[in-house]
């Protein structure tokens, strides 16, 4: 069976699909439709990637559809993830795809609905016929990391530090995190470990106060690095602390010890899937304690 998934949204949004790829793996040709930077990292996953921002594809978005089709090839089922309130996406994928079944789901699981995005999309891509088991895809996630593999460096000497999200209010105060380095740098496991602090394009406006206020740390800082040097990065990290984020999540189904913490979000909706994933939930404004908290994770997360 030939099967279009579209899932547009950033990083975390697309990462979250992934379990039940991997599940589809063999039981399905999957052609996916997504954004960067997510797309890239499903690519093992499925049979082709197409990106929502190439040319051609606003046309899912028009009144009415025109004579030109969607930059996509025939297939047997399409499964969308939209807001379509007034029903111009269905009527347009029901043009582009006639004598076609079309599925088409809210982007996100609702708020009262207390499930995990991840198990919400595979029980959406299960209800639309595909042969999807979602506990067990989410259990898989949990258990394995999706995205290591045999390239992961021999030793890890890295603690990656990841201050933003997308979301501000998901955020702690960039002072916290520089409390943060000062105490990692007192803690004697963490000695010879280089300390990064990773900004992506949301944390551009702090950038230049980190790069003022972590002189007297042994860190560095990388900014919005290429595919290639965030997966390195990622992969020679003995530890990863961030937000509730797209980084985050990457890191955990990477195989990198990671700690989440989660001061807006629900944590039982977006907590990230990994084998080592330890997570944080904070709505507080007590930066001691929670400090301690985190400290108290890393320590533990970096012994086991």
């Amino acid at each position: 069976m030939n099967v279009m998934i579209i899932r547009p949204g950033a990083l975390g949004d697309t990462l979250m699909v992934l379990p039940a790829l991997a599940d589809l793996a063999g039981k399905a040709v999957i052609t996916f439709a997504g954004r960067q930077p997510g797309l890239d990292y499903v690519r093992s996953f499925i049979h082709r990637g197409l990106d929502l921002e190439a040319t051609g594809w606003h046309r899912l978005f028009l009144d009415s559809p025109d004579k030109h089709s969607l930059p996509v090839s025939r297939t047997d089922m399409v499964v969308a993830f939209f807001s379509d309130d007034t029903g111009k996406i269905r009527q347009n994928l029901g043009v582009f795809f006639p004598d076609v079944p079309v599925h088409i789901f809210p982007s996100f699981p609702s708020e009262k609905k207390k499930i995990h995005a991840a198990r919400y999309i595979a029980e959406c891509l299960k209800s639309a016929g595909l042969p999807v088991d979602p506990g067990k895809s989410v259990e898989n996630a949990v258990k394995r990391s999706l995205l290591g593999d045999s390239a992961m460096p021999a030793a890890r000497n890295r603690i990656v530090l990841h201050p933003g999200s997308g979301d501000k209010e998901k955020n702690h105060p960039p002072e916290f995190w520089l409390k943060l380095l000062e105490s990692l740098d007192r803690k004697t496991a963490f000695q010879g470990l280089t300390r990064v602090v990773l900004l992506g394009p949301a944390e551009e406006n702090v950038c230049s106060f980190f790069k003022k206020s972590i002189k007297s740390f042994h860190a560095e800082i990388c900014f919005c690095p290429e595919k290639e040097i965030l997966t390195s990065i990622i992969k020679a990290a003995a530890l990863h602390i961030g937000h509730d984020s797209g980084i985050t999540h990457l890191a955990a189904m990477s195989g990198t010890p990671t700690i989440a913490l989660f001061k807006k979000s629900d944590a039982d909706q977006w907590g990230p899937l990994g084998p080592c994933v330890r997570v944080i939930r904070d709505k507080n404004t007590d930066t001691s304690a929670l400090m301690e908290k985190v400290i108290k994770a890393a320590t533990d997360v970096f012994k086991s």
